[in-house]
Protein backbone atom coordinates (compact mmCIF):
# COMPACT_ATOMS: atom_id res chain seq x y z
CA UNK A 1 0.00 0.00 0.00
CA UNK A 2 0.69 3.63 -0.27
CA UNK A 3 2.78 5.13 2.35
CA UNK A 4 0.66 7.88 4.33
CA UNK A 5 2.86 10.48 2.44
CA UNK A 6 2.61 8.62 -0.66
CA UNK A 7 -1.26 8.35 -0.56
CA UNK A 8 -1.70 12.00 0.32
CA UNK A 9 -0.14 12.91 -2.80
CA UNK A 10 -2.04 10.41 -5.11
CA UNK A 11 -5.36 12.07 -3.44
CA UNK A 12 -4.00 15.39 -4.51
CA UNK A 13 -3.26 14.55 -7.97
CA UNK A 14 -6.20 12.65 -8.40
CA UNK A 15 -8.23 15.90 -6.93
CA UNK A 16 -6.10 18.34 -9.44
CA UNK A 17 -7.68 16.97 -12.48
CA UNK A 18 -10.59 18.87 -11.54
CA UNK A 19 -8.34 22.17 -11.78
CA UNK A 20 -6.74 20.98 -14.84
CA UNK A 21 -10.30 20.84 -16.56
CA UNK A 22 -10.88 24.25 -16.07
CA UNK A 23 -7.02 25.25 -16.78
CA UNK A 24 -6.73 22.76 -20.08
CA UNK A 25 -10.62 22.79 -21.18
CA UNK A 26 -10.94 19.63 -20.96
CA UNK A 27 -14.06 18.01 -22.00
CA UNK A 28 -16.26 15.93 -19.91
CA UNK A 29 -18.62 12.54 -20.67
CA UNK A 30 -19.66 12.70 -16.90
CA UNK A 31 -19.39 13.69 -13.79
CA UNK A 32 -17.33 10.64 -12.56
CA UNK A 33 -13.85 10.92 -11.54
CA UNK A 34 -11.59 11.27 -14.87
CA UNK A 35 -14.09 10.37 -17.57
CA UNK A 36 -13.03 13.13 -20.20
CA UNK A 37 -13.91 13.23 -23.85
CA UNK A 38 -10.86 12.76 -26.25
CA UNK A 39 -10.51 15.34 -28.78
CA UNK A 40 -10.14 14.31 -32.36
CA UNK A 41 -6.79 15.17 -33.11
CA UNK A 42 -5.35 13.00 -29.95
CA UNK A 43 -7.51 10.04 -31.47
CA UNK A 44 -5.72 10.56 -34.79
CA UNK A 45 -2.36 10.80 -33.63
CA UNK A 46 -2.73 8.47 -30.98
CA UNK A 47 -3.94 5.97 -33.51
CA UNK A 48 -0.92 6.90 -36.07
CA UNK A 49 1.19 5.18 -33.58
CA UNK A 50 0.42 1.55 -33.74
CA UNK A 51 -0.44 2.09 -37.85
CA UNK A 52 3.63 3.27 -38.43
CA UNK A 53 4.90 0.13 -35.72
CA UNK A 54 2.85 -2.25 -37.69
CA UNK A 55 4.62 -0.88 -40.89
CA UNK A 56 7.26 -2.77 -39.37
CA UNK A 57 5.29 -5.16 -37.23
CA UNK A 58 3.38 -7.06 -39.63
CA UNK A 59 6.48 -6.78 -41.85
CA UNK A 60 7.74 -9.54 -39.64
CA UNK A 61 4.54 -11.80 -38.85
CA UNK A 62 4.43 -11.59 -42.53
CA UNK A 63 7.38 -11.98 -44.46
CA UNK A 64 10.34 -11.88 -41.97
CA UNK A 65 10.32 -16.07 -41.56
CA UNK A 66 10.49 -16.45 -45.17
CA UNK A 67 13.02 -13.65 -45.72
CA UNK A 68 15.38 -15.60 -43.62
CA UNK A 69 14.93 -19.10 -45.08
CA UNK A 70 14.39 -17.90 -48.75
CA UNK A 71 16.57 -14.81 -48.63
CA UNK A 72 19.30 -14.66 -45.84
CA UNK A 73 19.95 -18.30 -46.34
CA UNK A 74 19.48 -19.42 -43.01
CA UNK A 75 17.78 -23.04 -42.43
CA UNK A 76 14.55 -23.81 -40.88
CA UNK A 77 16.04 -25.18 -38.00
CA UNK A 78 18.10 -22.35 -37.99
CA UNK A 79 15.16 -19.87 -37.56
CA UNK A 80 13.44 -21.47 -35.03
CA UNK A 81 16.08 -21.36 -32.52
CA UNK A 82 16.45 -17.77 -33.56
CA UNK A 83 12.70 -17.26 -32.38
CA UNK A 84 12.92 -19.53 -29.53
CA UNK A 85 15.85 -18.03 -27.89
CA UNK A 86 14.39 -14.31 -29.08
CA UNK A 87 11.43 -15.54 -26.53
CA UNK A 88 13.17 -16.24 -23.62
CA UNK A 89 14.75 -12.52 -23.83
CA UNK A 90 11.49 -11.92 -23.62
CA UNK A 91 10.44 -13.44 -21.26
CA UNK A 92 13.20 -11.31 -19.25
CA UNK A 93 13.27 -8.03 -20.74
CA UNK A 94 9.40 -7.45 -20.79
CA UNK A 95 8.39 -7.52 -16.94
CA UNK A 96 11.55 -5.76 -16.12
CA UNK A 97 10.72 -3.26 -18.81
CA UNK A 98 7.30 -2.75 -16.73
CA UNK A 99 8.86 -2.25 -13.61
CA UNK A 100 11.29 0.38 -14.78
CA UNK A 101 8.85 2.15 -16.69
CA UNK A 102 6.57 2.06 -13.45
CA UNK A 103 9.10 3.36 -11.16
CA UNK A 104 10.41 6.63 -13.35
CA UNK A 105 8.39 9.37 -13.54
CA UNK A 106 9.86 11.61 -17.09
CA UNK A 107 8.75 15.56 -16.87
CA UNK A 108 7.31 15.45 -20.67
CA UNK A 109 4.98 12.37 -18.89
CA UNK A 110 4.18 8.91 -17.45
CA UNK A 111 4.47 7.34 -20.77
CA UNK A 112 4.46 8.92 -23.78
CA UNK A 113 8.11 10.23 -23.82
CA UNK A 114 9.37 6.77 -24.96
CA UNK A 115 7.45 7.17 -28.36
CA UNK A 116 9.47 10.42 -28.66
CA UNK A 117 12.72 8.62 -27.41
CA UNK A 118 12.52 5.34 -29.18
CA UNK A 119 11.63 6.54 -32.31
CA UNK A 120 14.30 6.69 -34.55
CA UNK A 121 16.51 3.63 -32.69
CA UNK A 122 13.29 1.50 -33.58
CA UNK A 123 13.39 2.33 -37.43
CA UNK A 124 17.41 2.19 -37.72
CA UNK A 125 17.19 -1.63 -36.13
CA UNK A 126 14.47 -2.55 -38.38
CA UNK A 127 16.48 -1.99 -41.88
CA UNK A 128 19.26 -3.59 -40.39
CA UNK A 129 17.02 -6.49 -39.46
CA UNK A 130 16.15 -6.98 -43.02
CA UNK A 131 19.93 -6.26 -43.96
CA UNK A 132 22.37 -9.03 -45.41
CA UNK A 133 26.19 -8.73 -43.96
CA UNK A 134 28.39 -9.98 -45.59
CA UNK A 135 30.28 -11.95 -42.54
CA UNK A 136 30.04 -15.76 -43.92
CA UNK A 137 27.28 -17.50 -42.83
CA UNK A 138 28.20 -17.78 -38.80
CA UNK A 139 28.49 -14.13 -38.55
CA UNK A 140 25.12 -13.73 -40.64
CA UNK A 141 23.75 -15.93 -38.17
CA UNK A 142 25.28 -13.76 -34.59
CA UNK A 143 23.91 -10.57 -36.91
CA UNK A 144 20.35 -11.78 -37.40
CA UNK A 145 20.41 -13.09 -33.70
CA UNK A 146 21.56 -9.16 -32.28
CA UNK A 147 19.24 -7.27 -34.50
CA UNK A 148 15.81 -9.47 -34.03
CA UNK A 149 16.29 -9.26 -30.68
CA UNK A 150 17.40 -5.59 -30.23
CA UNK A 151 14.31 -4.60 -32.06
CA UNK A 152 11.98 -6.57 -30.17
CA UNK A 153 13.47 -5.18 -27.09
CA UNK A 154 12.73 -1.40 -29.29
CA UNK A 155 9.32 -2.41 -29.77
CA UNK A 156 8.71 -3.09 -26.11
CA UNK A 157 10.26 -0.07 -24.88
CA UNK A 158 7.43 1.82 -27.23
CA UNK A 159 4.80 -0.16 -27.18
CA UNK A 160 4.41 -1.15 -23.29
CA UNK A 161 4.38 2.58 -22.22
CA UNK A 162 2.46 3.58 -25.27
CA UNK A 163 -0.71 0.90 -24.47
CA UNK A 164 -0.70 1.89 -21.35
CA UNK A 165 -1.55 5.51 -22.28
CA UNK A 166 -5.42 4.94 -22.18
CA UNK A 167 -5.49 4.55 -18.90
CA UNK A 168 -4.42 8.07 -17.63
CA UNK A 169 -6.08 9.38 -21.34
CA UNK A 170 -9.51 8.89 -20.14
CA UNK A 171 -11.62 6.65 -17.28
CA UNK A 172 -14.45 6.79 -19.69
CA UNK A 173 -14.87 2.84 -20.92
CA UNK A 174 -16.82 4.09 -23.70
CA UNK A 175 -14.34 6.45 -24.89
CA UNK A 176 -11.74 4.27 -24.30
CA UNK A 177 -13.48 1.17 -26.22
CA UNK A 178 -14.04 3.94 -29.04
CA UNK A 179 -9.92 4.96 -28.43
CA UNK A 180 -8.78 1.32 -29.08
CA UNK A 181 -10.96 0.20 -32.12
CA UNK A 182 -9.93 3.17 -34.10
CA UNK A 183 -6.36 2.38 -32.95
CA UNK A 184 -6.71 -1.30 -34.03
CA UNK A 185 -8.52 0.06 -37.51
CA UNK A 186 -5.21 1.96 -38.42
CA UNK A 187 -3.00 -0.79 -37.11
CA UNK A 188 -4.59 -3.10 -39.72
CA UNK A 189 -4.33 -0.88 -42.08
CA UNK A 190 -0.82 -0.83 -41.49
CA UNK A 191 -0.92 -4.56 -41.83
CA UNK A 192 -2.88 -3.78 -45.60
CA UNK A 193 0.37 -1.72 -46.34
CA UNK A 194 2.57 -4.34 -45.86
CA UNK A 195 0.61 -6.94 -47.72
CA UNK A 196 0.50 -4.92 -50.79
CA UNK A 197 3.48 -3.15 -51.08
CA UNK A 198 6.39 -5.54 -49.41
CA UNK A 199 5.75 -7.87 -52.41
CA UNK A 200 5.63 -5.13 -55.12
CA UNK A 201 8.39 -3.14 -54.09
CA UNK A 202 10.85 -5.39 -53.06
CA UNK A 203 10.62 -7.11 -56.55
CA UNK A 204 10.87 -3.74 -57.86
CA UNK A 205 13.69 -2.25 -56.32
CA UNK A 206 15.49 -5.96 -55.74
CA UNK A 207 14.98 -7.22 -59.36
CA UNK A 208 17.64 -10.22 -59.47
CA UNK A 209 18.73 -9.05 -55.65
CA UNK A 210 16.02 -9.68 -53.18
CA UNK A 211 18.05 -8.81 -50.25
CA UNK A 212 18.47 -5.24 -51.62
CA UNK A 213 14.78 -5.42 -52.66
CA UNK A 214 13.79 -5.72 -49.09
CA UNK A 215 16.21 -3.67 -47.53
CA UNK A 216 15.19 -0.74 -49.46
CA UNK A 217 11.88 -1.21 -49.08
CA UNK A 218 12.03 -1.33 -44.74
CA UNK A 219 13.92 1.88 -45.63
CA UNK A 220 11.20 3.33 -46.37
CA UNK A 221 8.65 2.08 -44.34
CA UNK A 222 11.05 2.78 -41.32
CA UNK A 223 11.62 6.72 -42.51
CA UNK A 224 7.56 6.38 -42.93
CA UNK A 225 7.22 4.98 -38.93
CA UNK A 226 9.33 7.10 -37.24
CA UNK A 227 8.40 10.43 -38.71
CA UNK A 228 4.73 9.36 -37.93
CA UNK A 229 5.96 8.42 -34.25
CA UNK A 230 7.73 12.18 -33.53
CA UNK A 231 4.59 13.50 -35.35
CA UNK A 232 2.16 11.40 -33.10
CA UNK A 233 4.17 12.25 -29.77
CA UNK A 234 2.93 15.97 -29.11
CA UNK A 235 -0.90 15.14 -29.89
CA UNK A 236 -1.72 13.12 -27.14
CA UNK A 237 -2.56 13.87 -23.58
CA UNK A 238 -2.20 12.45 -20.20
CA UNK A 239 -5.30 14.11 -18.17
CA UNK A 240 -5.09 11.25 -15.17
CA UNK A 241 -2.11 11.82 -12.88
CA UNK A 242 -0.22 8.51 -11.76
CA UNK A 243 2.02 8.38 -8.91
CA UNK A 244 3.01 5.01 -8.98
CA UNK A 245 6.58 6.09 -8.46
CA UNK A 246 5.80 7.44 -4.92
CA UNK A 247 5.55 3.46 -3.95
CA UNK A 248 7.73 2.44 -6.13
CA UNK A 249 6.90 -1.58 -8.07
CA UNK A 250 8.63 -4.46 -7.05
CA UNK A 251 9.70 -7.64 -8.69
CA UNK A 252 7.56 -9.42 -6.33
CA UNK A 253 4.22 -7.01 -7.54
CA UNK A 254 4.55 -8.64 -10.87
CA UNK A 255 4.15 -11.97 -9.31
CA UNK A 256 1.44 -11.03 -7.60
CA UNK A 257 -0.52 -10.28 -10.43
CA UNK A 258 0.40 -13.39 -11.77
CA UNK A 259 -1.43 -15.18 -8.92
CA UNK A 260 -4.28 -12.86 -7.88
CA UNK A 261 -5.18 -11.32 -10.57
CA UNK A 262 -7.17 -13.87 -13.06
CA UNK A 263 -8.44 -11.42 -15.34
CA UNK A 264 -5.03 -10.30 -16.34
CA UNK A 265 -3.86 -14.01 -16.39
CA UNK A 266 -6.84 -15.03 -18.63
CA UNK A 267 -6.00 -11.76 -20.98
CA UNK A 268 -2.45 -13.56 -21.44
CA UNK A 269 -3.23 -16.33 -22.45
CA UNK A 270 -5.92 -14.71 -25.17
CA UNK A 271 -3.35 -12.69 -26.42
CA UNK A 272 -1.01 -15.74 -26.83
CA UNK A 273 -3.88 -17.52 -28.83
CA UNK A 274 -5.24 -14.34 -31.05
CA UNK A 275 -1.43 -13.25 -31.85
CA UNK A 276 -0.40 -16.86 -32.61
CA UNK A 277 -3.12 -17.77 -34.57
CA UNK A 278 -2.22 -14.53 -36.75
CA UNK A 279 1.51 -15.24 -36.48
CA UNK A 280 0.87 -18.55 -37.87
CA UNK A 281 -1.31 -17.61 -40.66
CA UNK A 282 0.79 -14.90 -41.56
CA UNK A 283 4.04 -16.46 -41.61
CA UNK A 284 2.46 -19.88 -43.83
CA UNK A 285 0.39 -17.79 -46.24
CA UNK A 286 3.53 -17.17 -48.36
CA UNK A 287 4.74 -20.88 -48.08
CA UNK A 288 1.19 -21.73 -49.02
CA UNK A 289 0.48 -19.95 -52.04
CA UNK A 290 3.89 -20.42 -53.57
CA UNK A 291 4.11 -24.04 -53.23
CA UNK A 292 0.69 -25.78 -52.53
CA UNK A 293 -1.42 -23.63 -55.28
CA UNK A 294 1.53 -22.85 -57.28
CA UNK A 295 0.34 -18.70 -57.33
CA UNK A 296 3.41 -17.04 -56.69
CA UNK A 297 1.93 -14.25 -58.31
CA UNK A 298 -1.15 -14.31 -55.98
CA UNK A 299 0.98 -13.78 -52.26
CA UNK A 300 0.22 -10.10 -52.37
CA UNK A 301 -3.22 -10.50 -52.62
CA UNK A 302 -3.33 -13.89 -50.27
CA UNK A 303 -1.54 -11.34 -47.67
CA UNK A 304 -3.91 -8.61 -48.33
CA UNK A 305 -6.73 -10.48 -47.34
CA UNK A 306 -4.76 -11.40 -43.95
CA UNK A 307 -5.48 -7.78 -43.26
CA UNK A 308 -7.84 -5.65 -45.27
CA UNK A 309 -10.98 -7.41 -44.15
CA UNK A 310 -9.54 -7.20 -40.71
CA UNK A 311 -9.72 -3.47 -41.20
CA UNK A 312 -13.32 -3.35 -42.25
CA UNK A 313 -14.30 -5.40 -39.29
CA UNK A 314 -13.23 -3.30 -36.68
CA UNK A 315 -15.37 -0.50 -36.91
CA UNK A 316 -18.30 -2.37 -36.02
CA UNK A 317 -16.95 -3.71 -32.86
CA UNK A 318 -18.20 -0.63 -30.85
CA UNK A 319 -21.82 -1.98 -32.04
CA UNK A 320 -21.22 -5.29 -31.05
CA UNK A 321 -19.81 -4.26 -28.01
CA UNK A 322 -23.29 -2.04 -27.48
CA UNK A 323 -25.49 -5.12 -28.31
CA UNK A 324 -23.54 -8.55 -27.22
CA UNK A 325 -21.52 -7.07 -24.88
CA UNK A 326 -17.59 -7.50 -24.43
CA UNK A 327 -17.15 -11.04 -23.83
CA UNK A 328 -19.62 -12.46 -26.12
CA UNK A 329 -17.59 -10.03 -28.95
CA UNK A 330 -14.15 -11.93 -28.32
CA UNK A 331 -16.04 -14.93 -28.90
CA UNK A 332 -17.44 -14.04 -32.14
CA UNK A 333 -14.16 -13.06 -33.60
CA UNK A 334 -12.11 -16.62 -32.80
CA UNK A 335 -14.89 -18.50 -33.97
CA UNK A 336 -14.94 -16.60 -37.14
CA UNK A 337 -11.31 -16.62 -37.30
CA UNK A 338 -11.00 -20.13 -36.65
CA UNK A 339 -13.84 -21.22 -38.92
CA UNK A 340 -12.08 -19.29 -41.74
CA UNK A 341 -8.86 -21.16 -40.89
CA UNK A 342 -10.26 -24.12 -41.21
CA UNK A 343 -12.20 -24.06 -44.37
CA UNK A 344 -8.66 -23.79 -46.24
CA UNK A 345 -8.03 -26.94 -45.61
CA UNK A 346 -11.38 -28.23 -47.25
CA UNK A 347 -11.08 -25.92 -50.40
CA UNK A 348 -8.89 -27.31 -53.43
CA UNK A 349 -5.84 -25.16 -54.39
CA UNK A 350 -7.24 -24.89 -58.02
CA UNK A 351 -10.07 -22.99 -56.46
CA UNK A 352 -8.38 -19.73 -55.44
CA UNK A 353 -11.91 -17.69 -55.10
CA UNK A 354 -13.07 -20.02 -52.32
CA UNK A 355 -9.41 -19.85 -50.98
CA UNK A 356 -9.68 -16.03 -50.84
CA UNK A 357 -13.20 -16.18 -49.32
CA UNK A 358 -12.03 -18.06 -46.58
CA UNK A 359 -9.00 -16.21 -45.78
CA UNK A 360 -10.91 -12.99 -45.59
CA UNK A 361 -13.34 -15.08 -43.71
CA UNK A 362 -10.54 -15.76 -41.03
CA UNK A 363 -9.42 -12.16 -41.07
CA UNK A 364 -12.65 -10.48 -40.52
CA UNK A 365 -12.77 -12.25 -37.67
CA UNK A 366 -9.41 -11.51 -36.19
CA UNK A 367 -10.12 -7.54 -37.50
CA UNK A 368 -13.36 -8.00 -34.16
CA UNK A 369 -10.75 -9.36 -32.28
CA UNK A 370 -7.98 -6.66 -32.82
CA UNK A 371 -10.77 -3.88 -32.34
CA UNK A 372 -12.18 -5.27 -28.73
CA UNK A 373 -9.31 -6.89 -26.71
CA UNK A 374 -6.66 -3.94 -26.24
CA UNK A 375 -9.97 -2.51 -24.94
CA UNK A 376 -10.73 -4.96 -22.08
CA UNK A 377 -6.99 -4.54 -20.59
CA UNK A 378 -7.80 -1.22 -18.56
CA UNK A 379 -10.79 -3.36 -17.05
CA UNK A 380 -7.77 -5.51 -15.94
CA UNK A 381 -5.98 -2.77 -14.20
CA UNK A 382 -9.09 -1.15 -12.31
CA UNK A 383 -9.60 -4.98 -11.21
CA UNK A 384 -5.72 -5.02 -10.05
CA UNK A 385 -5.98 -1.79 -8.51
CA UNK A 386 -8.90 -3.05 -6.40
CA UNK A 387 -7.57 -6.34 -5.47
CA UNK A 388 -3.96 -5.10 -4.64
CA UNK A 389 -4.26 -1.23 -3.88
CA UNK A 390 -2.04 -0.84 -6.67
CA UNK A 391 -2.13 1.14 -10.11
CA UNK A 392 0.85 -0.30 -11.67
CA UNK A 393 -0.63 -0.16 -15.32
CA UNK A 394 2.68 -0.97 -17.03
CA UNK A 395 3.22 -4.11 -15.23
CA UNK A 396 -0.42 -5.25 -15.91
CA UNK A 397 -0.24 -4.33 -19.96
CA UNK A 398 3.78 -6.30 -19.78
CA UNK A 399 2.35 -8.99 -18.57
CA UNK A 400 -0.71 -9.30 -20.56
CA UNK A 401 1.53 -8.06 -23.57
CA UNK A 402 3.84 -11.01 -22.78
CA UNK A 403 1.08 -13.31 -24.67
CA UNK A 404 1.57 -11.16 -27.83
CA UNK A 405 5.62 -11.75 -27.64
CA UNK A 406 4.69 -15.82 -26.91
CA UNK A 407 2.48 -15.98 -29.35
CA UNK A 408 5.54 -15.11 -31.69
CA UNK A 409 6.91 -18.49 -30.83
CA UNK A 410 4.42 -20.23 -32.27
CA UNK A 411 4.20 -18.45 -35.53
CA UNK A 412 8.04 -18.67 -35.73
CA UNK A 413 9.08 -22.10 -34.05
CA UNK A 414 6.53 -24.32 -34.43
CA UNK A 415 5.85 -23.14 -38.33
CA UNK A 416 9.65 -23.54 -38.79
CA UNK A 417 10.21 -26.69 -36.93
CA UNK A 418 7.19 -28.38 -38.87
CA UNK A 419 8.86 -27.44 -42.06
CA UNK A 420 12.14 -28.79 -40.92
CA UNK A 421 10.18 -32.02 -39.67
CA UNK A 422 8.68 -32.54 -43.06
CA UNK A 423 11.54 -31.88 -45.67
CA UNK A 424 10.64 -28.47 -46.61
CA UNK A 425 13.89 -26.79 -49.29
CA UNK A 426 13.69 -23.54 -50.04
CA UNK A 427 13.44 -22.62 -53.58
CA UNK A 428 12.51 -26.16 -54.84
CA UNK A 429 9.86 -28.92 -55.60
CA UNK A 430 8.42 -29.09 -52.54
CA UNK A 431 7.19 -33.42 -51.54
CA UNK A 432 3.54 -34.40 -50.65
CA UNK A 433 4.87 -34.68 -47.34
CA UNK A 434 6.51 -31.12 -47.03
CA UNK A 435 3.28 -29.71 -49.29
CA UNK A 436 0.88 -31.23 -46.27
CA UNK A 437 3.42 -29.99 -43.59
CA UNK A 438 2.65 -26.62 -45.42
CA UNK A 439 -1.16 -26.89 -45.27
CA UNK A 440 -1.25 -27.81 -41.49
CA UNK A 441 0.37 -24.89 -40.71
CA UNK A 442 -1.63 -22.78 -42.73
CA UNK A 443 -5.09 -24.40 -41.83
CA UNK A 444 -5.18 -26.91 -39.16
CA UNK A 445 -3.04 -25.39 -36.43
CA UNK A 446 -3.93 -21.84 -36.40
CA UNK A 447 -7.86 -22.97 -36.59
CA UNK A 448 -6.92 -25.30 -33.41
CA UNK A 449 -4.99 -22.42 -31.67
CA UNK A 450 -8.78 -20.52 -32.04
CA UNK A 451 -10.90 -22.96 -30.56
CA UNK A 452 -8.77 -24.07 -27.79
CA UNK A 453 -8.32 -19.96 -26.89
CA UNK A 454 -12.42 -19.70 -27.53
CA UNK A 455 -13.29 -22.53 -24.55
CA UNK A 456 -10.46 -20.59 -22.16
CA UNK A 457 -11.79 -17.39 -22.73
CA UNK A 458 -15.51 -18.31 -22.47
CA UNK A 459 -14.92 -20.74 -19.45
CA UNK A 460 -12.58 -18.66 -17.13
CA UNK A 461 -12.93 -14.62 -18.13
CA UNK A 462 -15.43 -13.05 -15.40
CA UNK A 463 -14.99 -9.66 -15.37
CA UNK A 464 -18.02 -8.09 -17.22
CA UNK A 465 -18.94 -4.77 -18.20
CA UNK A 466 -21.51 -4.51 -14.48
CA UNK A 467 -18.67 -5.78 -12.61
CA UNK A 468 -16.24 -3.51 -14.03
CA UNK A 469 -18.51 -0.44 -12.96
CA UNK A 470 -18.66 -2.00 -9.50
CA UNK A 471 -15.09 -1.60 -8.88
CA UNK A 472 -14.69 1.89 -10.86
CA UNK A 473 -17.39 3.04 -8.32
CA UNK A 474 -15.66 1.44 -5.06
CA UNK A 475 -12.14 2.84 -6.13
CA UNK A 476 -13.87 5.93 -6.57
CA UNK A 477 -15.37 5.88 -2.99
CA UNK A 478 -11.64 4.76 -1.42
CA UNK A 479 -10.20 7.59 -3.22
CA UNK A 480 -13.19 10.10 -1.85
CA UNK A 481 -14.02 11.27 -5.53
CA UNK A 482 -17.81 9.79 -5.66
CA UNK A 483 -18.15 12.30 -8.12
CA UNK A 484 -16.90 15.87 -9.03
CA UNK A 485 -17.34 19.12 -7.62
Amino acid sequence: MFSKLGEEKKLEAIKGQNRDQEVYGWRRTSSKPGFYKLERKEILGYSLVDFSMNLVFQTILMFLTFYYTDVYGLSAVEVSILFLVARFWDIVWDPWSGYIIERLNPKKGKYKPYVLYGAIPFAVIAVLTFTVPDLGHTGKLLWAYATYNLLNTLYTIIINPYVSLTTVMTNDPDERTKLNSIRMMFAQTGGVVVALFIPILSSYFGKDNPAKGYQITVIILAVICASILLYSYTTFRERIKTNSHLDPVKIKDIFIQLFTNRPVVILFLLFLGVYGFNTVQSASGIYYMTYNAGREDLVSLFSLLNVLPSVIAVPFVILLVKKIKKKNTVALGLFLAGLGALLIAFIPVTSITMLMVAKSISSFGYGILMGIMWSIIPDSVEYAEYNTGKRYTAVIYTVVTLGLKAALTIGGVIPTWILAKVGYVPNAVQTQEALNGILFITSYLPAIVCFVTLAIFMIFYNLTEERVDQIMHELAVRHGLNEDK
